[in-house]
This record gives C-alpha cells, structure tokens and sequence, in this order.
C-alpha cells in the first residue's frame, strides 16, 4: 500500500526492493552552515541497537528505537502528521563515520603513549 502525503511524503507499506542504488541528494552546491558532527562517539555510545518484531507478527529485524533515538540525535527522526515516528537510517552513517574518527584517534593516541614507554 502506498500513500502520499500533503507535504509530499511518500509512505509504503512492506518492503520496498530496488535494483539498483538508492541515493539522496547530498552535493555541496545545494549546501550550507556545514559543520563536522561534535561528540558523536559520545553520542553513539548513547544509542541502542536492538532486534524487535512488529506486534502481530513473527519475522525479527534489527534497528533502533525512534523515540529512543530521538533523545540522542533528533535530526535522525521524522514524525508524521499522525505522530508516527520514523529513522533516517541513512543520514545515521553520518554520526557513525565521525564517531569512527574520533575512536581512531583515541587509538593513536594511546599508541603513541605505549610506543614512548616501550622505547
């Protein structure tokens, strides 16, 4: 089943299958007040991943919380006309890569301090 909103929000029921890619428009021509992600290790290390089923039915998923989510990253989480709450799985890779550098860091950081007691 498949509605489209008002606002121009397309919304399906089931799964949705492409053949190809799936791509938003992310260029920087289209772009403004960039700033890089501050914190998102820390935020990461706030999320939840969990496994759920839907109520009423069998088949486990993966995935978040939205209200929970919400708390964290609010831009992640959409909310309806209805108050039905939904998660830009996408734009999470955002927060993931940054909070991803931040480790790395971290990691060369405490390398460099063995690296200077084992010397």
């Amino acid at each position: 089943r498949m509605t489209l909103s008002k606002t121009g929000n397309l919304s399906v029921s089931g799964t949705i299958v492409a053949s190809d890619d799936i791509t938003a428009f992310s260029d920087a021509r289209i772009k403004e007040n960039v700033e890089t992600l501050p914190n998102a290790l820390e935020s990461v290390k706030q999320m939840r991943g969990v496994t759920y089923n839907k109520i009423g039915e069998e088949k486990q998923s993966v995935g978040v919380i939205a209200q929970e989510l919400e708390e964290v990253v609010p831009q992640l989480v959409h909310t309806d006309e209805e108050g039905m709450k939904s998660v830009a799985y996408g734009n999470l890779t955002a927060v993931l890569i940054e909070a991803l550098k931040e480790q790395q860091a971290q990691i060369e950081e405490l390398k460099a301090r063995l690296d200077g007691l084992t010397k």
